[in-house]
């Protein structure tokens, strides 16, 4: 993925914010003591209303014959094995217990209810407790809901932010040993974050990225939701009368450390690859089986 040499950069508050991505607010500033999930690329979040709104993140192998995935670990430059199936828990204690979370309207475009959904043949899923909130970070690209050509607005990343207990500490499981389960070294003081990447895994340009994040969000919503299918899949082509965008990478100045007198600043390559995030669904059923 182009965005993984960024996306520690991206994530940092001022910086993410300047994007005009999501609007943070001065109430969503960092709590004392935060957990931030940042799930970069084709996830597909579902909020367990059932379950005390845990959520259940995943990505779906991608069918044979098609753009092969790759999975990153907190921002690691070496892709972990394509070959393995990846499991993670996430354990804390947060400030406020099974609260539905509060979405970003941001998200509200591809934020959907469903009575019946399934994870199935998945690289990656992440088992996680009740956020406070969901929101994200950067741009959002524009595409097109087939069904009645409406034009709506999806994001790249979905961020998971827990406001913790004074004192608590969070604990990530994950099945397979390969894997250090600890936290991201961007950490800071208050603030203890995890890092999940996916995408493809070879290089693609502009236009070949977009084709491909469209088709396969057309995809998971055929394998995962079926019931969303018909209503929510995107348009394989451009709206009318919009031309493709030419974008390309730039060196700009990242804020690493917020409220700092004097923050340093690390210099990020940013490069708009347009790789889409996956549907956020609502849910009060348990999974179908596979």
């Amino acid at each position: 993925m182009h965005r993984r040499d960024v996306l520690k950069a991206l994530a940092a508050f001022p910086f993410a914010a300047s994007l005009g991505g999501c609007e943070e607010h001065a109430d969503d500033k960092p709590h004392a003591n935060t957990v931030e999930v940042h799930l970069d690329g084709a996830f597909a979040l579902v909020v367990q209303e059932n379950k005390a709104n845990s959520v259940l993140a995943f990505s779906p192998r991608p069918k044979q014959g098609d753009e092969p995935h790759q999975f990153y670990f907190n921002g690691s430059r070496k892709p972990e094995d394509p070959g393995k199936n990846y499991h993670f828990k996430l354990s804390l204690d947060p400030l406020k217990r099974d609260l539905k979370p509060e979405i970003s309207p941001g998200l509200k475009d591809f934020s959907f209810k469903t009575e019946r959904w399934r994870v199935g043949d998945s690289l990656v899923t992440i088992e996680l407790p009740a956020p406070s909130r969901i929101t994200f970070s950067g741009h959002r690209s524009s595409v097109t809901f087939l069904s009645d050509h409406r034009q709506a607005f999806m994001p790249t990343n979905h961020i998971l932010k827990y406001d913790l207990k004074e004192g608590a500490k969070p604990t990530l499981e994950c099945r397979e040993s390969g894997i250090r389960c600890e936290s991201s070294p961007d950490s800071y003081p208050g603030v203890t974050r995890f890092f999940f990447e996916i995408g493809p895994k070879r290089a693609l340009d502009y236009s070949q990225s977009h084709t491909h994040a469209i088709s396969f969000f057309n995809y998971i919503l055929h394998q995962s939701f079926p019931d969303l299918e018909e209503r929510y899949q995107l348009a394989p082509d451009y709206p009318t009368g919009q031309k493709q965008a030419q974008l390309f990478p730039r060196v700009i100045p990242a804020v690493l450390q917020y409220g700092a007198v004097n923050p340093g600043l690390q210099n990020a390559s940013y490069a708009v690859d347009c790789e889409f995030a996956g549907p956020l669904a609502i849910t009060n059923k348990a999974p179908l089986n596979p």
